[in-house]
C-alpha cells in the first residue's frame, strides 16, 4: 500500500477514485464485511476486471 498525501476531510481531491469507490461500494454484490484481505483482493480483482472489460460505459 502506499500513502495518501490528500488532505483530511476533502472528499474531492481526488473524484475519479470517489466516483470509483461509490460505484465498488453500492453494487449489490458488495459485502457487509470483508473478513481476511485475502477476501478483499479477490473481490476487487474479479469486480475490477468486469468493470473495466464487460461492464457498458454510459458515457463511452
Amino acid at each position: 500500500m502506499t500513502r495518501s498525501y490528500s488532505r483530511p476531510r476533502v472528499s474531492n481531491d481526488n473524484p475519479y477514485s470517489e466516483a470509483q469507490f461509490k460505484t465498488l461500494k453500492y453494487t449489490p454484490a458488495f459485502p457487509d464485511r470483508f473478513e481476511p484481505l485475502e477476501q478483499t483482493r479477490d473481490f476487487c480483482e474479479v469486480f475490477f476486471a468486469h468493470y473495466n472489460y464487460v461492464h457498458r460505459h454510459s458515457g463511452i
